[in-house]
């Protein structure tokens, strides 16, 4: 059964995801990165939705594995949670890495109840890179 996992991880893992998300990793996404995440909004479509939030949880789980992002919409909290393996991920990018001092725990489930303590930094990111699309 370990093989058969295997064997779709390096099926799946077409763009080095896997990597991103190793503990042996040192620049890999961990709790309290900022990521932005581009996913096909359906199976055979050619659209794309974007994204950005902060990573307070990741469960890795072999081909199971899948991370969870958190922002402020419209003074909503938004939550996502993506599958790591799935054909719809276009591409997970890393915008920012945690500040090692400010996020100290795995999983930052706490940040629910404190919305303005992480989610400042995220309109400033999300402009620059609308801003870099479109000189694209």
């Amino acid at each position: 059964m370990e093989e058969v996992t295997r064997q779709q991880i390096e099926k799946s893992n077409t763009d080095g995801r896997s990597e991103l998300f190793s503990r042996k990793n040192p620049n890999g996404i961990r709790p309290g990165s900022v990521v932005l995440v581009e996913t096909f909004n359906g199976p055979n479509e050619t659209t794309t939705s974007t994204f950005m939030g902060i990573c307070i949880a990741i469960r890795r789980k072999g081909i199971d594995t899948n991370f969870t992002l958190r922002n402020i919409v419209m003074r909503v909290g938004v939550e996502q949670r993506y599958s790591l393996y799935s054909p719809l991920l276009k591409s997970v990018k890393v915008m920012q890495k945690p500040n090692e001092d400010k996020f100290r725990r795995a999983k930052l489930y706490y940040l629910r109840d404190q919305p303005g303590k992480a989610f400042q930094s995220l309109q400033g990111l999300w402009k620059q890179e609308q801003l870099e699309k479109a000189k694209k």
